[in-house]
């Protein structure tokens, strides 16, 4: 793999990642008294209709809860980001030619 093309790839997903951490929080707060609650209120909801409701008023599993799915929408973002950077990182190297 060229070193042009490993840096863009490199960064390209650190950008994706911390991209969609900041959306993802973003949302959060902006949204999140707005439209009946934030990812605290859904990630509950859903514990609650997947496990019980004694499952749902444990606030350690409602925030595990919550840092998996944040940290997953940063993967996806990640993944996203190096794709597109080595796009670009195929487009520079083959440019600097």
């Amino acid at each position: 793999m060229e070193p042009v093309v490993k840096i863009s790839l490199i960064s390209g997903s650190i950008f994706g990642a911390v991209l969609g951490l900041t959306i993802a929080l973003m949302l959060d707060f902006m949204t999140g008294g707005a439209l009946g609650g934030g990812w605290y209120e859904s990630v509950r909801h859903d514990i609650g209709l997947m496990l019980g409701t004694q499952w749902a008023e444990k606030q350690w599993f409602v925030y595990s809860g919550i840092v998996v799915v944040i940290a997953i929408i940063s993967i996806i973002g990640a993944l996203i980001g190096a794709f597109f950077g080595a796009i670009v990182g195929k487009v520079l190297s083959l440019m600097t030619r």
